[in-house]
């Protein structure tokens, strides 16, 4: 049997919120019927362009929308949609805030839908690998380090909620430990209150984490780095391999040398992930469940951001 395609409309068109437009309009799990956009002339070929958020609200035939407004706009519009009876996809950040992000989930419960964060790189197939080479390693993890940096062009938006965050995602997903303080330095530029920044974290059993974001940098990289006692785990996005080293566990200061022998490599075939994670959000709409996970991840992310103490600007 046929499976009923889901009636979904996107709300912000600015240039993620076209990619997931046309996505959208790909995917056999979804029709996407409509966008709307503040902005008159943001529009796509193949949807109707509703002339209100409140027709969207009011339409009881759209089942789903994906939010791609600003920041800041995200919790208001998610409590909207879901009081309006639909599941809702929210960029990432969920909320400016924890508390935003645990009523925007209890609502969501209490209405039987989906409240789901577009944390895309959980789907990313290098982070998936490294996170099941850090479970079947049994080993205690020590520290999370990340960097991205060097995206192209500045953005308006502070590189702690447009970058910082996929990494954030990344390292509470992989080793399944949250943040329990952070502090950070951060630099503006080009307009940008914080177009450069490094975050100092302390996570649940001793692990510590640091993850560097730039909009400005001489050279790109996405680098995710996991080190395990005896083991190191890496992931490089741009050149799309993991690769594992066995060190020497636990060295005593100056008796050991510290070593890091490769061991393994795996290259990670090309995937879509956006269209791996519209999916789950589908999957999670037709069997009536709560993205969890999801949701935990989504909060700690924006906890992080949210208690992390500025410690000052690049001197």
């Amino acid at each position: 049997m046929t499976k009923k395609t889901i009636n979904i409309s996107v709300v912000g068109l600015g240039p993620w919120g076209q990619t997931l437009a046309h996505k959208l309009s790909a995917l056999p799990g979804f029709t996407l019927k409509s966008t709307f956009d503040h902005h008159d002339a943001r529009k796509v070929a193949h949807a109707e362009t509703a002339p209100s958020l409140d027709a969207i609200l009011d339409d009881p035939s759209i089942k789903a929308c994906v939010v791609t407004t600003p920041n800041h706009t995200h919790a208001d519009l998610a409590r909207a949609l879901l009081e309006a009876g639909k599941n809702v996809l929210i960029a990432k950040p969920l909320a400016m805030t924890a508390a935003a992000c645990d009523e925007i989930s209890a609502l969501a419960r209490a209405k039987g839908l989906v409240a789901m964060t577009g944390h895309t790189t959980l789907f990313n197939p290098g982070v998936l690998l490294m996170k099941r080479l850090i479970g079947e390693s049994g080993r205690p993890i020590l520290h999370f380090d990340a960097r991205r940096r060097g995206v192209g062009r500045i953005q308006k938006n502070s590189v702690l909620l447009d970058l910082a965050v996929h990494d954030l995602a990344n390292a509470i997903f992989v080793t399944g430990r949250h943040p329990l303080s952070a502090r950070h330095v951060q630099r503006p530029y080009g307009g940008c209150p914080a177009a450069q920044a490094q975050m100092f974290m302390r996570f649940e059993g001793g692990m510590t984490g640091h993850v560097e974001s730039s909009w400005v940098a001489s050279e790109r990289r996405r680098l995710a780095v996991a080190t395990l006692d005896g083991r190191i785990v890496k992931l490089d996005e741009l050149t799309a391999k993991v690769s594992v080293y066995d060190t020497t566990p636990t060295p005593k200061l100056a008796e050991d040398n510290f070593s890091a022998v490769k061991i393994a490599e795996y290259k990670v075939d090309a995937h879509d992930a956006l269209a791996d994670e519209l999916s789950a959000f589908a999957k999670f709409i037709r069997e009536r469940r709560f993205p969890e996970e999801n949701a935990r991840i989504a909060r700690s992310v924006v906890h992080a951001i949210e208690i992390s103490e500025d410690i000052g600007a690049y001197f």
